[in-house]
């Protein structure tokens, strides 16, 4: 290396070193003022509704109306009184999140820091739609929340051997409620089960979310609506999401209903992680996908009766769509 080069090398150096000082000072500064900033004007608060072009915060007995963000209900907030801004979302526990419908490759978050997720379902008005099931049980397993299957409107059936489509939940240890919010049949259970706990209702529109909570909290006095006639399918009364203490101690998030639910962030390996019914199958091929291979102890418990057949399909139906989604 020549003498002019060395010199050249030394000029360099000392720039870098220089410049990284610098960033460090201000680092250092942005820091202490961020710091500042928190113990002085930012205050902590609970996101307790989300919807269209807002966002409530609740700190305290005082509730702020502030600018819409990416915090989801349930969410524990650093948010700015005089801007009327959320500033900073507070590390979560859990948190239940689909596909955006528009892109699937956005993360649409549901509800944060629930400890248990409710799937309220109807075998009538509307139908049952066991693979919406199937990919809450999905989701929630990936959520860090405990799952709840919740079965509304019991009072529209005709006999009990109506519910024998749910056996295949019961047998995986799927803790269930019957209910009815329209007769009462059923609610104080569920008021014990979500005693204590932060929750969210989740389900397909039209199931009785809005009813149930009426049910537990009368005073609630919420909007809900009917089935339609002529297609079954929910209609929307529920428009922004939004969570209310009940009387016996939990808090409870209501979301709008959905006709489709896409998986946020899953493998294939997670697909088959959350269908437990296929833990102690054994297989010849430790990667094996259930679906073509050869010695495939879970197609093998299909065959025998030991698991579902309607889970399988819906097992196969979802690692299909899933590989279409991400080809």
């Amino acid at each position: 290396m020549s003498r002019e080069d060395r010199k050249l090398r030394k000029h360099f150096e000392a720039r870098t070193k220089r410049a990284l000082r610098l960033a460090r000072k201000h680092a250092t500064k942005l820091d202490n003022r961020t710091q500042r900033a928190r113990s002085e004007a930012w205050a902590t608060g609970l996101v307790v509704e989300t919807g269209a072009g807002f966002c409530g915060v609740l700190c305290g007995s005082h509730r702020e109306r502030c600018r819409p963000s990416d915090a989801a209900v349930g969410d524990r907030v650093l948010f700015s009184d005089d801007r009327r801004r959320i500033e900073e979302i507070l590390p979560r526990r859990s948190v239940l999140s689909r596909s955006d419908p528009d892109n699937p490759r956005l993360e649409r978050v549901i509800a944060a820091n629930i400890e248990l997720v409710v799937n309220v379902v109807s075998l009538k008005s509307p139908p049952l739609r066991p693979g919406l099931i199937d990919r809450y049980l999905i989701a929630i397993g990936k959520s860090g929340a405990e799952p709840l299957l919740c079965v509304n409107k019991i009072d529209l059936l005709e006999d009990s051997s109506q519910l024998d489509v749910l056996r295949p939940y019961q047998d995986v240890g799927l803790e269930m409620v019957r209910c009815s919010a329209a007769t009462g049949a059923g609610v104080a259970e569920l008021s014990e089960k979500l005693a204590g706990k932060l929750c969210v209702f989740t389900g397909h529109s039209g199931v009785g979310k809005s009813s149930l909570l009426n049910a537990l909290d009368p005073r609630l006095d919420l909007v809900a609506g009917d089935v339609s006639s002529a297609n079954q399918k929910g209609k929307h009364t529920t428009t922004s999401s939004a969570l209310y203490h009940l009387p016996g101690g939990g808090m409870v998030i209501d979301t709008p209903g959905i006709r489709e639910f896409g998986l946020w962030n899953v493998s294939a390996g997670d697909i088959r992680r959350y269908f437990h019914e296929f833990d102690e199958c054994r297989c010849a091929f430790a990667d094996c996908s259930h679906s073509h291979e050869p010695d495939c102890g879970v197609k093998q418990a299909v065959e025998s009766g030991d698991i579902a057949l309607a889970r399988y399909d819906s097992y196969l139906r979802i690692l299909a769509a899933h590989s279409t989604a991400f080809t």
